[in-house]
């Protein structure tokens, strides 16, 4: 008889999500490569748009009762009833954790703690041999609280906000629980490495492209019409918040229209600067120029690129220290052969050298970002010559088949590997000792 293959879990946050295409290419090669998984979300998704591709999808989706967003009785009951079985079961067990809970340093979320109880109860009643873990905030807060009751051991990759938005102090203690970490630059793995204090390995994982998907040869450019035939097109992709420098890039439309180029500019996405980006619109007279399009599947997206002549994302980090690793988006357009524009922070400048396969400027620079735009508007064999080497840096370093499968290699090598010894106490307070008896 064969044995049956281990389980991996996979917690999110939300899944699906449209914005996170990355996850979900990322998960299903990793069933293409073999690995048996099982999809763990905090909340249910929101978005009304699916990608197809996740029709592909195999592994289960087990959505963990929740008080958030919205209180819902039968969540509430399914929460409660588990309290109240681990409870009977290990009292001084669940009240360990309950102490990790309270003793934490960070904002506390009391339905983390009740998730967190209820996903431990999950992992063992399915099996699971050890669960990775999307993004370094909620979902790994919830993370250390399943793993202090069911024991099974958790790996980390960690983003963007994730990282730079989450106190140091909670940042290290989530490192010093994990098995491993992956992160999507190089840029933020030196920031990992530097606020760690535990030996946790912290390795660089790039997201890949499926070049299934981005099916452009990278020596042939995208098409290029005469200027006189059409207008040219910029395309962003991005959510709607600060980050992306969407504001930016409309203050820089304007410059083109000043300039009197023939042009037309897509902002692809949503989020909560909707309404601020269209009375922008309004305020500097683009109605005829830029174009709101929305949410869109990732088959609508590469449509967008094969129309597109530039993309631009001029990204930016926000006061509060919020910033992008390196946009998908990027990745998507130079695939496709697409010419980028975009800015020198974070880990773009891991993928695009300024010159040789795009163009970056500093952020929050509109005359600087009006400069490239006007340099490729005028320059098609700039335009060509940057898309086909984008394309051939993708092709090269960003394919997903390759980057993923060091992923199962570290999950597989997590496996086999005897879990390392808990780091946290083993007794109680003498308060909670006494709330016991």
């Amino acid at each position: 008889m064969t044995a049956q293959k281990p389980v991996i879990g996979y917690l999110l946050k939300t899944f699906p999500k449209l914005s996170e295409t990355f996850i979900l290419n990322e998960i299903l090669e990793l069933e293409r490569q073999g690995l048996n998984l099982h999809i763990f979300s905090l909340r249910r998704p929101s978005d009304r748009r699916q990608h197809p591709a996740l029709s592909q999808l195999q592994a289960p989706v087990t959505y963990i009762p929740s008080l958030l967003p919205e209180w819902h009785h039968d969540e509430e009951t399914q929460l409660i009833k588990n309290q109240v079985a681990w409870g009977q079961r290990d009292p001084n067990q669940l009240m360990a954790a309950l102490q990790f809970y309270c003793d934490r340093p960070e904002t506390r979320r009391f339905n983390e703690f009740l998730q967190g109880c209820y996903l431990a109860t999950e992992l063992e009643r399915l099996g699971i041999e050890h669960l990775h873990v999307h993004f370094a905030n909620i979902p790994t807060a919830t993370a250390e609280i399943a793993q202090r009751l069911s024991g099974v051991p958790f790996s980390i990759t960690a983003h963007a906000k994730d990282i730079y938005l989450t106190e140091p102090a909670a940042l290290d203690r989530r490192l010093r629980s994990a098995e491993f970490v992956l992160t999507c630059t190089d840029f933020n793995r030196r920031y990992l490495t530097s606020v760690s204090t535990s030996d946790t390995p912290i390795h660089l994982s790039y997201h890949g492209i499926d070049l299934s998907r981005f099916t452009r040869h990278p020596d042939v450019a995208a098409p290029q019409s005469p200027w006189s035939a059409r207008p040219l097109q910029l395309l962003s992709v991005g959510r709607f918040c600060e980050k992306k420098g969407f504001a930016y890039l409309l203050e820089a439309c304007q410059q083109l229209q000043i300039a009197g180029v023939n042009f037309h500019c897509n902002l692809v996405g949503y989020g909560p600067l909707q309404a601020a980006l269209e009375a922008q619109i309004q305020a500097l007279e683009l109605t005829e120029r830029v174009t709101l399009v929305g949410q869109l599947t990732q088959d609508q997206v590469i449509e967008q690129y094969g129309q597109a002549d530039v993309f631009v994302l001029p990204c930016l980090v926000t006061d509060d220290g919020d910033r992008d690793g390196i946009p998908n988006v990027l990745l998507e357009a130079m695939a496709l052969g697409v010419p980028v524009v975009s800015t020198a922070i974070s880990g773009i400048t891991e993928l695009v050298q300024s010159g040789q396969n795009g163009l970056l400027i500093a952020e929050k620079d509109v005359a600087a970002l009006t400069a490239a735009l006007l340099q490729l508007e005028q320059d098609t064999a700039l335009r060509q010559r940057l898309g086909q080497a984008g394309s051939r840096t993708v092709h090269q370093n960003f394919t997903l088949t390759d980057n993923v499968g060091q992923v199962k290699d570290w999950l597989l090598h997590a496996l086999r590997s005897p879990a390392r010894e808990p780091l946290w106490p083993t007794t109680l307070s003498p308060t909670l000792e006494a709330a016991i008896r």
